[in-house]
């Protein structure tokens, strides 16, 4: 009986850290409130009672919606920015606010853009010019910026 009982507490605590994350789903690992690691899809192990399942973030759909921000010509453009997460190993922490990360990316890049000035048409070159120079600055986070959305409004 007693052989069974030390057979039995590792083979439960072994099952109890067993974490399966879903095939577009990144969980962050914390360890006393502090951040550990992320967690790729598959199957990984966890120290029970000392590692918590802080966020979970998918990795595909995320969209950001910018204010109008007013142009050099009195002229204002909205956007929305469509992303997804690639690499989430090289966000680490900061996976947590991904969305105020890529809203304030999103909002620089526009105010270094809106010097150019938009034509009738423009809208969509700046929105592309938008996607490159967004994609520039967050590949380092492992983001790609899939789309970009301008809408431009007279003054």
């Amino acid at each position: 009986m007693f052989l069974w009982l030390l057979l039995l507490i590792p083979g439960c605590v072994f099952v109890l850290g067993i974490r399966k994350v879903p095939e577009d789903t990144v969980f962050t690992v914390h360890r006393f409130g502090r951040f550990l690691r992320n967690l790729a899809p598959g199957l990984h192990w966890t120290i029970p009672l000392l590692d918590r399942i802080s966020h979970r973030t998918r990795m595909v759909g995320h969209r950001v919606s910018l204010p109008a921000q007013p142009l050099h010509d009195g002229a204002a453009a909205q956007a929305a920015v469509y992303y997804q997460i690639m690499e989430p190993a090289r966000i680490g922490d900061a996976l947590n606010q991904v969305d105020a990360l890529v809203l304030g990316e999103a909002s620089a890049c526009l105010a270094a853009l809106a010097d150019q000035a938009p034509a009738n048409d423009a809208a969509h070159e700046l929105a592309g010019e938008l996607k490159a120079e967004l994609n520039r600055h967050l590949a380092e986070f492992g983001l790609l910026v899939t789309r970009c959305k301008l809408h431009l409004t007279a003054a």
